[in-house]
């Protein structure tokens, strides 16, 4: 029987930056919960961007935060890794000669930049709803950093192509999104913190449900023994996923998600 489902947020439950969600998710997985199903979004968004999303449920669900480097529940922090100091300020500094860019450092308190572009600000602070602020010298942040992302005007891949190479061995690296690229210590994978999760409840991936669209959701998908990847993913995600979901735009992972609770509804049923 499923007892954990985890979803990414953009691209897989509302469209990139998005914060309206078809109310009738928190009706589903409400139920799901009081069924002892155990429920977690993943994203790439810090906390508290997340909470925009899910925040009537934020006191019975799971926020896996910033690829899983801070796990989250009811506004409490259960599990942070941060990345290596010394690291980020090479990184940093060498992400000046790089244009097309702009730095966004993540914390479990919020996002950090330095970059003071009005439409970049609207973009973190508003679209996504993230608390945080702009300050003069990111690299007086780093201590507290467990993630920095990469918002590229002109497409994530570009960016992505410069710096893997060079950084692929201190930093773990992904395209997240059509024009972000997410970089975290090696320890922060979504695909760990379901691990993390599982150990927590003694939940095999043979219980685990994972919906996703991009390349940092492959980790996670390697650990449910049923996944499912946005219709409107690259090839190389669908071809991880185990199945296709309809897209957003159709609500295809609630559609998954019921009949997931007949699933478990029709168990329940079996064992009374």
């Amino acid at each position: 029987m499923i007892r954990l489902i985890i979803s990414d947020i953009d691209g897989t439950l509302v469209p990139e930056g998005g914060s309206n969600i078809n109310p009738e998710y928190m009706a589903v997985i409400r139920e799901l919960l009081d069924l002892g199903v155990q429920f977690a979004a993943a994203s790439g968004r810090q906390a508290s961007s997340i909470d925009a999303v899910f925040h009537e449920l934020r006191d019975r669900i799971y926020y896996l935060g910033d690829n899983g480097a801070c796990i989250q529940k009811n506004g409490k922090t259960e599990k942070e890794t941060l990345m290596n100091r010394e690291d980020l300020l090479l990184l940093l500094e060498d992400l000046k000669g790089i244009s097309g860019q702009r730095l966004l450092l993540s914390m479990k308190d919020g996002y950090y930049t330095d970059d003071h572009d009005e439409a970049f600000y609207r973009l973190v602070f508003e679209e996504y709803k993230g608390v945080g602020k702009v300050v003069e010298h990111l690299g007086e942040y780093v201590d507290s950093c467990i993630k920095l992302s990469l918002y590229c005007e002109n497409g994530a891949r570009g960016i992505f192509d410069q710096i893997y190479g060079k950084w692929k061995d201190r930093f773990s690296i992904h395209v997240s999104g059509a024009k972000w690229v997410d970089i975290n210590d090696f320890e922060s994978t979504k695909g760990n913190a379901v691990q993390w999760l599982q150990e927590k409840y003694g939940i095999i991936p043979e219980e685990t449900v994972v919906f996703g669209d991009n390349y940092n959701d492959i980790s996670m998908m390697k650990r449910a023994g049923r996944s499912y990847a946005s219709e409107l993913s690259h090839p190389d995600i669908k071809a991880a996923a185990g199945h296709v979901a309809e897209s957003y735009e159709r609500d295809g992972v609630l559609k998954v998600l019921k009949e997931i609770l007949e699933e478990v509804r029709s168990e329940r049923q079996k064992n009374i």
